[in-house]
């Protein structure tokens, strides 16, 4: 009985574990900087769009939202080709529902970029 119970504690544990697991994989992502607004708020304010469509965590997108610090940093960056690396995490919202975002770590202008 034991040995069962402990079995199924390692299953709950190992199902909770693995998609943070999965998360903590930096992503690189390439595209133009722009600023973004959502309804009620619900948006960090910046998003790098794709030249075509993307797949990350495993859904098509033309664009992801990122989270960095300072934002105000971006400001410089602001409608050039950036390549920006860090980490997806999900956010919640009220009126947006789930949106993916990338949390970056590093950002910077490629060369050429518009």
């Amino acid at each position: 009985m034991r040995l069962t119970q402990l079995h199924i504690l390692t299953f709950l544990l190992l199902c909770l574990t693995l998609p943070v697991i999965a998360q903590k994989k930096d992503t690189t992502v390439q595209g133009k900087l722009t600023r973004v607004v959502a309804i009620g708020g619900e948006s960090t304010g910046w998003a790098i769009q794709f030249d075509s469509e993307t797949t990350i965590d495993g859904k098509k997108l033309h664009s992801i939202e990122i989270d960095y610090s300072p934002p105000k940093e971006l400001l410089a960056l602001e409608n050039k080709v950036v390549k920006a690396s860090g980490k997806i995490t999900h956010v919640e919202g009220v009126e947006t529902g789930d949106r993916t975002v990338l949390k970056v770590s590093s950002i910077k202008q490629v060369n050429g970029g518009a």
